[in-house]
């Protein structure tokens, strides 16, 4: 009787490695789609997209917003 084929112990942690990563990979995702973005709801720029000198900065869920505050754009 002959034996299926045999792997080498380096075949085997490559798999696992790729099945972690799989895994890891998969559940980032799940997260992600779970937590369901990070759009702000119902948002609108009341200055444009210019986020200097704007008074609703501090306040504002914007992407640019979000960028200005951490750029250190002053109101």
């Amino acid at each position: 009787m002959k034996s299926g084929p045999r792997h080498s112990r380096r075949e085997l942690f490559r798999a696992a490695g790729r099945g972690a990563a799989l895994a890891a990979l998969a559940a980032v995702g799940g997260l992600l789609t779970a937590r369901g973005g990070s759009r702000p709801s119902g948002q609108e720029c009341v200055n444009g997209g210019i986020c200097r000198g704007c008074p609703a900065i501090g306040d504002c869920g914007l992407p640019q917003a979000l960028s200005a505050r951490q750029a250190g754009v002053e109101r």
